[in-house]
């Protein structure tokens, strides 16, 4: 048995162990600090600079598909509203738009 050197290719190989684990890291953590209450204050900001509509006009709820976090709500004042599909990065992934009146 040899003891003392390692094969070359383990070189490469610990290095890209070790890349995933920072990636994982940092993706797991950005995971962890994202709060809902930034997410949407994020997204109220986003529709006031959007519409000029007040703040409180926006609201959240849980998603309900796979892969997403929230879903907020921005009610206009036409009747209309603006809703705001967040992943679990706070990232709005979609945003879909409703007008108002029949």
């Amino acid at each position: 048995m040899r003891f003392g050197r390692a094969p070359w290719f383990f070189i490469p190989l610990l290095a890209l162990v070790c890349l995933g684990a920072v990636v994982a890291l940092l993706l797991g953590g950005r995971s962890v600090t994202t709060t809902e209450t930034a997410v949407i204050e994020a997204v109220a900001d986003r529709y006031v600079s959007e519409t000029g509509a007040a703040r409180t006009d926006c609201h959240a709820t849980p998603a309900q598909s796979a892969g997403l976090w929230l879903v907020v709500t921005c009610a206009g004042a036409d009747g209309g509203r603006v809703e705001y599909f967040i992943d679990r990065f706070g990232d709005v992934t979609d945003r879909k738009e409703m007008k108002g009146g029949v």
